[in-house]
């Protein structure tokens, strides 16, 4: 993960224009004034609803349950070794998608984490589908204004997480669960960076990230912030999952990607890898899967509600990325409640190899009959065992994955028992891979054995790589052909080379 050499392409927070590349005097001026309507366009799209096929925000909202719930909809998970502190080991969980950038007009909006909620990122070292380290966030507010009535922030600037112009302010309380179900408490009542509320009342954010960073007992540390969004989107994939084509019209519209201008909250974790290794021993054992998810209080409405406790349910869950776009081909306006996206948010992954259908589904996934149709290009033969491997298994010489070496399967695991490894979809990284001081966007397909899909850093592309291997690589012929070139890319600016790692929200004056 490169420190910021380069200054981001855009910037809109900072009021900045696109920096369009060098492309003779040929570029059409037509193309050049349809930029800033279709950056428009497609912000619109990505929040509101499908434009013309094509998915929100790339498989942001992964299930019609998370239109109902954005404070719970996780949005991206990332798990890679920490490029300045290799001995550990970094986790992120985004939620709250498509969240506007906050200015002085506009103050009263408030992007909370939600309350009554866990916020969880699992790890597994064993292969059995089920956590064996849980680190656990759960939110409360703290209500400081008189009488709790007026607004959360102001009316004086915000210098300080202890500034009484910060009338309202989230704590929280992080837990380590292990297999065993022992609670053991990290942090106790610490405060999250607020929602960014405009460079007026909050003229010096970073300030206040950085006393929000807490660490942690045992090493790491960890924050629970607002944060640009870091999804790295070729948008103009997005048709080829869910049409067959690249568009919405190909090689027209700029890879405007609509959420390099709006915000997340995050969740960033960084921890000694031994904390996450089987037996503490990431060299003998150099694999974990990695998953997040969000759980609500409620109660079993299938029996009797007397004497009914609250329990907690889950209603989110995320891991490898884009699994409703790559399996089923499908995204809210495609997808029906209560079917194979809704279930899959709701099961753990110990329980994925139970699901016929999903099984069936990830040796039959659906975008490469929808290109063959639009396009002609044959889809590979099934079972797509190696589509199986990359959710469900990892990349390995002997279970389909086709890449033709061992890389971030349980299996390489010394001290695991091959009987109780499961088919489970997760994030699976390898602890052991070396921090490479040249990524490459499209990591493992690309050489970059330190990128998705082993493990996911917050520069690594997604869309192309999938695509790709959906239509067979590496085994066989490349399907660059199909990822259109962008005439102008508007993309998050890349991610810091240190912790938290995320850029700054934007926000206006």
């Amino acid at each position: 993960m490169p420190e910021m050499a380069n200054p981001p392409a855009f910037d809109p927070s900072a009021g900045q224009r696109p920096r369009l590349p060098h492309r003779g005097p040929g570029l059409a001026r037509r193309k050049l004034g349809a930029l800033a309507a279709a950056t428009v366009a497609l912000t619109a799209a990505s929040v509101a609803g499908p434009l013309t096929g094509v998915g929100e925000a790339g498989g942001h909202i992964d299930a019609p349950s998370s239109l109902l719930d954005s404070a719970t909809d996780i949005t991206d998970v990332y798990a890679f070794t920490s490029p300045e502190d290799t001995g550990t080991v970094t986790l992120i969980a985004n939620v709250r998608p498509f969240q506007l950038p906050g200015t002085a007009a506009n103050a009263l909006v408030d992007h909370p984490f939600a309350t009554g909620a866990r916020y969880e990122i699992h790890t597994d070292a064993d292969g059995d589908g089920a956590p064996d380290a849980t680190y656990r966030w759960t939110f409360r507010n703290e209500d400081r204004r008189p009488f709790g009535t007026g607004p959360k922030v102001g009316p004086l600037p915000v210098n300080s997480l202890d500034d009484r112009s910060l009338g309202v302010r989230q704590k929280y309380t992080l837990e380590k669960v292990t297999a065993d179900g022992t609670v053991t408490t990290l942090l106790r009542d610490a405060v999250a960076a607020p929602t960014h509320t405009g460079r007026t009342l909050m003229p010096n954010y970073g300030k206040l990230r950085t006393q929000a960073i807490r660490s942690l007992p045992g090493g790491g540390r960890t924050v629970a912030t607002q944060a640009a969004e870091s999804f790295k989107a070729d948008t103009q994939v997005f048709g080829l999952f869910v049409a067959g084509t690249s568009g919405p019209v190909p090689g027209w519209l700029p890879d405007a990607q609509p959420l390099s201008a709006l915000n997340v909250n995050s969740l960033v974790l960084q921890v000694p890898k031994s904390e996450v290794a089987l037996a503490g021993d990431a060299r003998r054992n150099p694999v974990v899967g990695v998953w997040s998810s969000v759980s609500r209080q409620g109660a079993d409405l299938g029996q009797s509600l007397a004497g009914q406790a609250p329990a907690y349910r889950q209603v989110s869950r995320n891991g490898t990325p884009h699994v409703a776009f790559a399996v089923h081909g499908s995204t809210v306006g495609l997808a029906k409640p209560g079917g194979p996206e809704d279930r899959f948010q709701a099961r753990a992954p110990k329980d994925d190899h139970l699901d016929a259908d999903f099984l069936a589904a990830t040796l039959d996934p659906v975008p490469p009959k929808r290109i063959e149709r639009a396009q002609g290009r044959k889809a590979p033969a099934t079972p797509r065992r190696d589509i199986q491997a990359l959710f469900m298994k990892g990349i390995g010489k002997s279970n389909g994955s086709l890449f033709g070496f061992d890389l971030n399967t349980h299996a390489m695991n010394a001290d695991a028992d091959p009987s109780r490894i499961v088919l489970a979809e997760q994030l699976r990284l390898n602890l052991t891979t070396p921090v490479t001081a040249a990524p490459k966007a499209h990591g493992v397909l690309d050489g970059d054995l330190q990128g998705f899909p082993n493990g996911r850093r917050l520069n690594d592309n997604i869309d192309g790589p999938l695509i790709r291997m959906l239509e067979g690589e590496p085994a066989g012929p490349s399907a660059r052909e199909l990822l259109p070139d962008p005439v102008v890319r508007l993309e998050p600016a890349d991610a810091q080379g240190a912790f938290p790692y995320l850029n700054l929200p934007h926000a206006g004056p």
